[in-house]
C-alpha cells in the first residue's frame, strides 16, 4: 500500500504536507503542517489521510477565495503575543500603559523603519506591510473585537450541554462540525449563509452519503448554531433551518428483523458458547433493547431477586440513554433471563458493570460491542444486524396482540398521546405476561 504525506517514526506514523507557497506569508513563514497519527494500522492511516488532504484543501480553496480568513493557529499566536504584553483581545479592557507598550515596541518601531523618514510612507502604509502575520492579527485584536471563528462556535455549544462529558455525543459532535468547516473553510460564524448551508447538503450528497444520514448531519448543525445565535446574541436566522433534502428517504435500506427460526438459531447458540458477548447479545434479545442501553448496564441493573425479576434501564455516568421514555423497567423472561442469571452468577468481588469489556467508567464502548457481535451474527450465516432485535420485539409483540403501551413499555419508545403521560403505566406482572407470550 502506497500512501502519499506520511513517514515512520518509532513506532509511529506522521502526516507532512507542505503549506502551498502562495500562502505560507499567512502561516508566519512555516512551511509545512506535521501531525502525530498515532498509529502503525494503515488502514487507519489511510482514513485519517484523506481526512487530513479534504480539511487542509478546503481552508486553504477558502483561504484563497477570502483575504480576511487566517489559520487558526496564527490567532493562537496572536493572542499568545498578547497575553506577553499583558494584554487580552477586545472586548476585553486593557491597562493604558501596556497597550502603548505593545503599540511602541511592536508596531511603531517597524513603522518607523520601513518608512526611513518619509512622511508619506510613515501615514499611508498598511500593518501588514511592515508586521508579520501574528503581529498584525495581535494588532487588529487590540483595535476590534474578533468575530467569532466555526472553530470556536462550536465550544459554545458543547460547553453548556448536559451531554458535554458524554464522549460518543462529544466525538460525534465534532465530527460533523469539523465536516462543515472542510467544506465552508473556518470562516467567521455570523457569515454563514443559506447558500453556504445548501452547498453543505449538496457536498454531502455528492460524497455518497444516504439523505437520512444528512438529515441527521443537518440536526446536529442546527443545534450549534441555534445555541450559539441565542447565547451571542446574534441579529441572523439559522441558515440551516428547515433546508430541503432531494429525495429525503428514497435511499434508505429497510432493516430486516429476525426471524423467528433465526432467533430460536442464535439463542442456541448463545447457549452453547456461554460467554460474556453471548450473554450480552442474549439480553438484547427478548428485551428488545438498544444494544447500547445493554452494554452500559450496571451490575446492579439486574434485579434477579425481585417479585418479578427485570432490568433497570437508566442513565449512568458512563453512558446516558437516547430519550426520557428510554428509562424503564424491563422484566426477563426467556433468553434475557438466562442471560442475567449467567452475568450475576460469573460476577467477581467489586465488579461493578454488567460487561466490564465495553466499560471503563468514563464511557460504553457500544460500537466495538456492535461490531463484535454482527460479525459473530454474520458468521452463523444470519444476515440481520443486533438493531433487528428491536424490530424483532417490535413484531413479536403485535403478532401476540399486546396493546401499543405495552410495546412502548417494553422498547422504551416515546409516548404518542397526553392520556399517555398520566400515571406510572403499566406494572412488571402486566407486561411480563405479554412478553412471556413472544419467549420460544
Amino acid at each position: 500500500m502506497s500512501i502519499r504525506y506520511i513517514y515512520p517514526r518509532n513506532d509511529t506514523f506522521y502526516y507532512q504536507r507542505k503549506i502551498p507557497k502562495d500562502l505560507i506569508e499567512r502561516y508566519n513563514g512555516v512551511r509545512t503542517v506535521k501531525l502525530n497519527l498515532k498509529t502503525q494500522d494503515l488502514t487507519i492511516i489511510s482514513k485519517k489521510v484523506h481526512e487530513l488532504n479534504r480539511h487542509y484543501e478546503s481552508t486553504w480553496d477558502s483561504m484563497r477565495n477570502n483575504s480576511s480568513i487566517t489559520p487558526s493557529t496564527i490567532r493562537e499566536s496572536a493572542i499568545k503575543l498578547l497575553n506577553q504584553y499583558g494584554l487580552k483581545p477586545l472586548p476585553a479592557s486593557n491597562p493604558e500603559i501596556n497597550i502603548e507598550h505593545f503599540y511602541d515596541l511592536i508596531v511603531e518601531s517597524k513603522r518607523y523603519k520601513i518608512a526611513d523618514g518619509d512622511d508619506d510612507v510613515y501615514r499611508n502604509i498598511s500593518p501588514q506591510e511592515y508586521l508579520t502575520p501574528v503581529e498584525a492579527e495581535a494588532y487588529k485584536l487590540l483595535l476590534a473585537a474578533p468575530k467569532l471563528l466555526l472553530s470556536e462556535a462550536l465550544d459554545i455549544y458543547l460547553n453548556g450541554h448536559q451531554k458535554k462529558n458524554n464522549s460518543t455525543f462529544r466525538t460525534y459532535t465534532e465530527r460533523v462540525w469539523k465536516k462543515l468547516i472542510e467544506v465552508l473553510g473556518d470562516v467567521v460564524f455570523e457569515s454563514v449563509t443559506r447558500a453556504n448551508a445548501n452547498e453543505f447538503v449538496e457536498n454531502l450528497l455528492a460524497n455518497g452519503n444516504k439523505t437520512t444520514t444528512v438529515q441527521r448531519v443537518l440536526s446536529t448543525i442546527k443545534a450549534v448554531f441555534n445555541v450559539v445565535i441565542i447565547e451571542m446574541e446574534l441579529g441572523k436566522p439559522n441558515p440551516f433551518l428547515k433546508l430541503r433534502i432531494a429525495g429525503l428517504g428514497t435511499d434508505s435500506v429497510r432493516r430486516n428483523p429476525f426471524s423467528d427460526a433465526e432467533l430460536k438459531l442464535l439463542s442456541q447458540a448463545c447457549i452453547e458458547a456461554d460467554d460474556d458477548m453471548r450473554w450480552l447479545l442474549a439480553l438484547q434479545m427478548d428485551l428488545g433493547s438498544r444494544l447500547g442501553e445493554i452494554a452500559g448496564l450496571a451490575l446492579d441493573d439486574l434485579k434477579l431477586d425481585a417479585e418479578t425479576p427485570h432490568v433497570v434501564i437508566k442513565p449512568h455516568s458512563w453512558r446516558s440513554l437516547k430519550t426520557l421514555s428510554s428509562e424503564r423497567n424491563v422484566p426477563l423472561v426467556g433468553m434475557s433471563m438466562w442471560a442475567a442469571n449467567r452475568i450475576v452468577a460469573h460476577a467477581t468481588r467489586g465488579q461493578i458493570y454488567a460487561f466490564p469489556r465495553y466499560n471503563d467508567g468514563k464511557s460504553t464502548r457500544a460500537t466495538a460491542a456492535s461490531g463484535a457481535l454482527n460479525s459473530w451474527i454474520k458468521s452463523q450465516n444470519v444476515q440481520t444486524t443486533t438493531h433487528g432485535f428491536r424490530h424483532a420485539m417490535r413484531d413479536r409483540l403485535r403478532n401476540v396482540g399486546a396493546p401499543l403501551d405495552i410495546q412502548d413499555a417494553v422498547g422504551g419508545w416515546g409516548k404518542k398521546s397526553t392520556g399517555e403521560k398520566y400515571g406510572h403505566g403499566y406494572g412488571l406482572k402486566t407486561v411480563k405476561r405479554w412478553l412471556s407470550k413472544v419467549v420460544f
